[in-house]
């Protein structure tokens, strides 16, 4: 009697057992089966009712492809593959990208154009102005400045925080003549640029040895011809000197502001802008071995700005998370700390227009640089994007924006 009560007693709960792991797996079929209904219906919603910005995004383009680490483009970009690649990409991506033409041309008659671009156009957001290539002899400039647009449009690791969260207003290449006229003259022979501007019968077979202007000239005639773009603007302009260089000199500032073209277009275009810029980046050159900087205003003086606190947290920032490749780290300090220049483009941001924040990035860039040496441009061009994306994380952490506490530790979304 007893074992037939146990053996009862075992089978009943056996069975209870079995009962209680059906249950379980009903349930669970019940909850994958709920979970499933929710899916097809949010994107069933998705699709009949699309977010706002969904289309001005461009979302179904950006979802295409992913560039990786490779660049686009393997050769130092002339003035005709900044105007074609702005073109190409303003006629692929309406909804997202614009063509700007500034006026006036240079003596030349090369245009300056800006990329400007939108993920929505429906809403204003924090504008942020990239400009390089100001200097004749900062090769890699537009190369960086296009790799940069195609990373926003294109690969999906930059869509957030960089593309959808900003306007984008890019430079690529603000001395389109001095650029040129550097790239055309590699294959000579180097000498004192001073020497080579005063001495004409020298001009056939030799190159200065570095241009840091333009080539405007006054007249047909003129021998020493050209002016530093980047001292030709109107902000305490020629504080630095007791007198005005020599026109052979790599330092001229024009016979006023804003005599040169190039300034002049750059002028016209960042005063429409106004306040819709909240971040400024002038991308520069350094030409000395391993002396690469991350500065903010003043140029002209060693006055300290009112946020030089804010701007020299947000400089280290960037410094530590675009640490160089051989584990240097970017110096960060004002403009003026190392030499004075005045009439400077980044003071002129900061100074008359108004931009709170505004960056000068000088990554090494040697003078006249092998021209088929892939090497030399990708380490410049990764950098350069490195240090641009890191300003912008840098001002981001700054301002707490998009950050959210958890357990006291800051995560960024």
């Amino acid at each position: 009697m007893i074992v037939y009560w146990r053996q009862t007693f075992l089978f009943e709960k056996i069975t209870h057992y079995f009962k209680f792991i059906e249950t379980r797996k009903m349930l669970l079929q019940i909850k994958i089966y709920l979970i499933t209904v929710m899916y097809v219906f949010g994107a069933l919603f998705i699709i009949l009712f699309p977010p706002r910005n969904y289309e001005q995004s461009g979302a179904k383009m950006r979802t295409v492809r992913s560039l990786g680490a490779d660049l686009k483009f393997n050769r130092y970009v002339d003035h005709k593959t900044v105007m074609e690649e702005s073109k190409r990409i303003a006629y692929e991506d309406k909804s997202v990208a614009r063509v700007v033409y500034l006026k006036p041309t240079t003596f030349e008659n090369r245009s300056i154009v800006a990329l400007e671009l939108h993920s929505d156009r429906q809403s204003k957001k924090p504008g942020i102005l990239v400009i390089g290539g100001l200097n004749g002899m900062a090769w890699g400039a537009p190369n960086a400045i296009l790799e940069l647009a195609d990373k926003l449009l294109y690969d999906s690791n930059y869509q957030t925080p960089f593309f959808n969260d900003y306007d984008w207003y890019l430079i690529p290449m603000g001395n389109p003549d001095g650029l040129h006229f550097t790239q055309t003259l590699r294959d000579l022979r180097p000498v004192d640029p001073l020497i080579w501007s005063r001495n004409i019968t020298a001009r056939n077979k030799t190159r200065p040895n570095h241009w840091h202007k333009n080539v405007d000239k006054e007249n047909a005639q003129e021998t020493c011809f050209g002016t530093n773009v980047n001292r030709n603007f109107a902000y305490h302009w020629q504080d630095d000197v007791h007198r005005t260089p020599e026109r052979c000199s790599q330092f001229y500032p024009g016979v006023k502001p804003f005599s040169t073209s190039e300034s002049q277009a750059i002028r016209k275009y960042v005063d429409r802008l106004g306040d819709i810029i909240h971040l400024a980046i002038h991308l520069h050159a350094s030409f000395v071995p391993k002396k690469e900087y991350i500065l903010y205003p003043w140029r002209y003086s060693m006055r300290q700005p009112s946020n030089y606190r804010t701007l020299q947290d947000i400089g280290e920032y960037t410094a530590r998370q675009s640490r160089l490749p051989d584990g240097r780290l970017y110096e960060v300090h004002q403009s003026s700390n190392d030499v004075r220049v005045a009439g400077s483009l980044s003071d002129y941001l900061s100074g008359v227009v108004g931009v709170d924040l505004v960056f000068l990035i000088k990554p090494y860039h040697a003078l006249f640089p092998n021209y088929t040496d892939f090497s030399l441009l990708e380490t410049y061009v990764k950098k350069s994007m490195s240090t641009i994306f890191s300003v912008v994380r840098g001002w981001r952490s700054s301002t707490r924006q998009n950050t959210l506490s958890f357990f006291g530790r800051d995560v960024e979304f």
